[in-house]
């Protein structure tokens, strides 16, 4: 099982954390031992909230067309294949949770679906200390 905890991350900061994803990584482990710690008050700060019924309506809408076993039960959207496995999905303030179980493909569905709504979001597997930008953001060197 791999949760992901995937942050929209707001426009004027994405080239001050790009290439500093791992010190975000370190701040996000330490946010659940705490809610209204000052991690939390930092995420806020670098982080667009979430309008839960857009995002959500729009990954079921997406989704729905490739996993038609998708459902949608009080707040959490559950995707089921046969043989890639089952994600749920709970919308929060600041980030999506994706709790994946199965084959890596199904959470790559779910990545590319996020990276088609938003090119802001940044993902965090806090066990497996992963962490990565759904779509990368480019910048030119000169």
């Amino acid at each position: 099982m791999r949760i992901y905890s995937i942050f929209n991350i707001r426009k004027e900061y994405q080239s001050f954390i790009f290439g500093r994803e791992r010190m975000l990584l370190e701040m996000v482990r330490t946010q659940d031992k705490a809610q209204e710690s000052s991690v939390s008050k930092q995420l806020s700060f670098i982080c667009e909230p979430l309008e839960a019924s857009n995002v959500r309506g729009q990954i079921f809408e997406h989704l729905q067309k490739r996993f038609p076993d998708s459902t949608f039960a009080e707040d959490t959207l559950k995707i089921e294949h046969q043989i890639k496995g089952e994600i749920k999905i709970k919308l929060r303030k600041y980030y999506i949770e994706a709790i994946c179980e199965g084959s890596r493909m199904l959470d790559l569905d779910l990545f590319q679906t996020l990276g088609k709504i938003n090119d802001s979001f940044l993902a965090f597997n806090k066990e497996e200390a992963e962490c990565g930008w759904l779509k990368p953001i480019k910048h030119l060197t000169y």
